[in-house]
């Protein structure tokens, strides 16, 4: 039985060519654009709720971060919740595709705090933390759709937690200081 929404006429190496395809200038701006408006709304409402706190790291200790932070969360979730299955899905099946790839994406923080990261299970079950963590979904869903590429949505996700926890507290799990 075939998958409903599925384009059945793209082979995999053909949507794997076109999500890692690099964007044009005028998507990458676009791209910012989108970007902006979810810094606008998470960046405040983290400060106001008391999940972030101006704090600046120390540059030499954010590259190790900068690095891993790259593959995981940014690379590796991209692909997951916004890869494959939301580029190979046809019109009509898109937008279903989208919301699932959200839902998903969202609950995978509690189960990653729960039984991978679990000295930030209770970060990662907080409803603060969620509602940005369902905003930088969001964010990332709209970019890969209107750009039809992952690089700005990494690159994006990539940049969100590199702030987290270069400038505003963000716990650096490599070391355990949660």
């Amino acid at each position: 039985m075939p998958l409903t929404g599925i384009n059945h006429d793209c082979d995999f190496s053909s949507v794997a060519g076109r999500a890692f395809a690099w964007p044009t200038r005028r998507t990458w701006i676009e791209a910012g654009g989108i970007a902006c408006v979810f810094g606008l709304i998470a960046v405040p409402f983290g400060l106001t709720s008391g999940l972030l706190q101006w704090q600046p790291a120390a540059a030499a200790g954010l590259l190790p971060v900068m690095l891993v932070a790259f593959f995981a969360p940014a690379l590796l979730e991209e692909i997951v919740f916004r890869g494959p299955l939301l580029l190979l899905a046809g019109r009509p099946g898109r937008a279903m595709a989208a919301i699932f790839l959200l839902c998903l994406f969202i609950l995978w923080h509690p189960l990653n705090g729960t039984y991978f990261l679990t000295d930030a299970g209770p970060l990662f079950s907080d409803m603060r933390f969620l509602m940005i963590a369902a905003g930088l979904g969001i964010t990332c869903t709209l970019i890969t759709l209107r750009s039809n590429s992952l690089w700005p949505a990494i690159l994006f996700h990539w940049l969100v937690v590199v702030a987290w926890k270069g400038l505003f507290g963000g716990p650096d799990f490599l070391t355990g200081a949660v």
